[in-house]
């Protein structure tokens, strides 16, 4: 950062504030170039939804997030943890903490994480909606 600072002073002695301002110029240049990919990144989010349209359906809350979980990008390492963490506090919610007896879901609760095809999504969704909040040990 000093090196920085005394090459720009011994610029501008040297070659007058016209050299300043083409520095600072393409330091501007150079910081909008790297600074505007992150940002243009897509995010997931449906951004061509309008609120105050009465035709328009809003969309459902953690949709993109389902999106994200259920088909990862190859980059999102996070994903397949992430649905193992949510099954398993669904399975809790459902179950009040009782142990699960066999079946797939239980399988997969005691497996690590890992990525799921739709068929399986399916068959866990399958057995966790067959599963009784209802019941208490």
């Amino acid at each position: 950062m000093a090196a920085a600072a005394c090459a720009l002073v011994v610029v501008t002695v040297a070659r007058g504030p016209v050299a300043l301002l083409a520095a600072a110029t393409l330091a501007v240049l150079v910081g909008a170039v790297l600074a505007l990919p992150p940002l243009l990144r897509h995010d997931g989010i449906d951004w061509t939804w309008r609120s105050r349209r009465t035709d328009d359906i809003p969309p459902e809350p953690g949709i993109a997030t389902l999106r994200r979980l259920l088909d990862p990008a190859t980059s999102d390492a996070t994903a397949a943890v992430e649905l193992h963490e949510l099954v398993r506090a669904i399975a809790d919610d459902r179950t009040r903490g009782r142990p699960l007896r066999g079946g797939r879901l239980s399988a997969y609760l005691s497996d690590p994480p890992r990525f799921l095809d739709l068929d399986e999504v399916d068959r866990l969704i399958t057995e966790l909606e067959a599963l009784n909040p209802k019941e208490t040990s």
